[in-house]
């Protein structure tokens, strides 16, 4: 599912008209592309409650805003990472007080709600949390600290149960592993996997059976062929070209001759997530981003091609795309292909906080790629498009 059709689907109340909608540490208004959608459809929900450590844009729409916890201090949770052979999971558990009120968002916060409409006569969502159980004791949550302890004891059972042991290091118990903290696996065998993959052939396929055998079936519930899907779902391939690897050409909004410039959307070294804008070290050292340049934005423009527009370093100028615009300054480049205009991902924020924006609420630091970028998807993988995705043109301020 892609969660940035939500946006579509809020504003044109399909399948319903949302009356209440709680969402934690998201910011999908700054976050996604084509954000404004989201700013209109947030603002047509009479009640809406924000989760998180961190004002945004999101918040900005909040009847309420409640404090999350940190995940790496505040509550319990586990993270698994893959890699060099080997699979880790961590385990994050609470190492100091709360600040404030904060609850966990996934467990603490659905208990409480639970809670509250049990009292009213609704015990459904209750009932299913204390399904939940410590799998040591059998014992059923009785408050909102214990559902979060046991929720996160039960997904991470296999690791630290002796009767479940499947491999990697071993623990004697629940306790043992909330000492060491992580668990480290096996080392993963070579071609383990191999002849046992999940595709229809159960190997690497150089030729999609399993791409194949999927739109056959599409073709056929719905009385059209491959082609055809292929056709409607904006691929160039067609016949057997679809099934194996193949150059296919972007697709990019925008008229050549009123948007001349192809928009290169590219990431930033200090991001993380795109969370570092409210940093004062994030701005001070973005020259390491190249091109970039210290407490600002800039858009990065060959020298030919400003040299045709008139633009010199420094200039303040719009780019507009035929979905949105955005304000930042201009910045020489030699690394910015001509033709192109290339800009740093991560600025433009005007709720995130005192130093990403200029005034909060108000004025944006620089400005925000996503708002150039149109909501377009590749059909087939469901992936937004972000790169190559429009043209745009440089208007000088």
């Amino acid at each position: 599912m892609i969660t940035n059709n939500v946006a579509d689907a809020i504003l044109k109340k399909d399948p319903y008209d949302i009356k209440v909608a709680i969402a934690y540490m998201n910011n999908f208004n700054f976050s996604c592309t084509q954000p404004e959608r989201w700013d209109r459809a947030l603002a047509t929900i009479p009640f809406l409650v924000h989760i998180t450590t961190n004002a945004s844009e999101f918040s900005w729409f909040a009847d309420i805003l409640l404090p999350d916890t940190h995940g790496v201090f505040e509550k319990w949770a586990w993270m698994k990472s893959i890699g060099n052979g080997y699979q880790h999971v961590t385990l994050l558990q609470p190492s100091i007080k709360p600040m404030w009120e904060a609850k966990v968002d996934e467990t603490e916060i659905p208990w409480l709600l639970g809670e509250k409409l049990a009292a009213k006569g609704f015990d459904n969502l209750l009932r299913y949390c204390k399904t939940v159980k410590d799998p040591e004791t059998g014992k059923e949550p009785q408050n909102d600290k214990e559902f979060a302890l046991y929720c996160v004891k039960s997904t991470t059972q296999n690791l630290w149960d002796p009767a479940k042991y499947q491999g990697g290091d071993k623990f004697d118990g629940w306790e043992a592993f909330r000492k060491a903290g992580v668990w480290n696996s096996a080392p993963y065998p070579y071609r383990k996997r191999w002849g046992a993959m999940n595709t229809k052939t159960k190997k690497f396929e150089f030729y999609s059976e399993t791409l194949k055998a999927a739109l056959e079936e599409h073709a056929k519930k719905h009385n059209t062929t491959v082609d055809d899907i292929l056709e409607v779902s904006g691929y160039q391939a067609r016949g057997e070209k679809a099934f194996i690897p193949h150059y296919e050409e972007p697709t990019t909004a925008g008229d050549e001759k009123e948007y001349p410039f192809l928009f290169v959307d590219h990431k930033s070294r200090l991001n993380r997530e795109g969370r570092s804008a409210n940093c004062t070290w994030y701005h001070e050292f973005k020259d390491v981003d190249p091109g970039d340049v210290a407490w600002g934005d800039v858009a990065k423009i060959n020298p030919v091609d400003a040299k045709k527009l008139g633009l010199n370093n420094g200039d303040k100028i719009r780019l507009v795309s035929p979905t949105g615009k955005l304000e930042c300054t201009a910045k020489l480049w030699e690394g910015a292909q001509p033709g192109t205009v290339a800009k740093c991902y991560g600025q433009g924020h005007w709720v995130y906080g005192r130093v990403a924006s200029k005034v909060f609420g108000k004025v944006p630091r620089g400005g925000n790629n996503n708002d150039v970028l149109p909501a377009v998807y590749d059909r087939l993988s469901g992936a937004t498009v972000r790169h190559a995705a429009t043209r745009v043109k440089i208007e000088k301020i």
